[in-house]
């Protein structure tokens, strides 16, 4: 739960929120996105918004393929809206620009993380969004995953789509985002890049001194 958050997401910002597991992130994110209603005040969107969730919440006990996890993300667009090959189309170009076509039938549970999160994020995609909404990309990814999601992400960002996305990785977002914002004890500060990640301001937010390079507390001087 956070406390008296007000902020806007300008149109071609990378917005990064960064937290603890358990800061209240991905309930930011909920209501962001409508599922969740704030407890006062509203939130407004402009435009379309794609939805990566964190890849656990797929439960793998579905045998679905790549390509059908992709098409679901078209699940409420209406038939009048597009057609059935159109629908095909969305889902080959969302999948090509994620860079998994390849995977497109191999079932979605037997992909490496990385090759997950790239699925999902194509899942955002097929509808084509002006903002992508990520909750936790980089969770649990190995340097090679880690990497790729994080270029994939750079390069939607530089051909305009608006990115928000949602971490306790400091170390990823301090090389990506434009804007960030921290969430801890109920609390938050924003504000851009270089004016949240000076020493003095990560030091009294964590406690201790942050090494950018790693996101974990620097080590004293011997």
């Amino acid at each position: 739960m956070i406390d008296d958050v007000s902020f806007t997401v300008e149109s071609g910002q990378f917005f990064a929120v960064v937290g603890p597991n358990g800061s209240g992130k991905t309930t930011l994110l909920r209501t962001i996105l409508g599922v969740a209603q704030p407890r006062r005040g509203k939130v407004q969107v402009t435009g379309r918004l794609g939805y990566a969730p964190q890849r656990k919440s797929l439960d793998p006990i579905f045998p679905f393929t790549s390509r059908e996890v992709v098409s679901h993300g078209l699940f409420n667009t209406k038939a009048d809206e597009l057609s059935a090959q159109g629908r095909i189309q969305r889902t080959e170009d969302a999948l090509e620009s994620c860079g998994v076509l390849g995977l497109a039938d191999r079932p979605f549970r037997d992909l490496s993380g990385g090759q997950k999160q790239r699925v999902l994020i194509a899942r955002a995609l097929v509808t084509r969004p002006e903002t992508l909404v990520l909750d936790e990309p980089t969770n649990d990814l190995d340097v090679r995953g880690e990497h790729d999601v994080m270029t994939l992400v750079d390069g939607l960002h530089q051909s305009g789509t608006t990115v928000i996305m949602v971490s306790h990785q400091l170390h990823v977002l301090a090389r990506h985002a434009t804007h960030i914002a921290f969430i801890q004890d109920r609390r938050h500060l924003l504000g851009e890049r270089d004016e949240m990640l000076t020493p003095e301001r990560l030091e009294a937010l964590y406690g201790v001194s942050v090494d950018l390079g790693t996101g974990r507390p620097m080590a004293p001087p011997a």
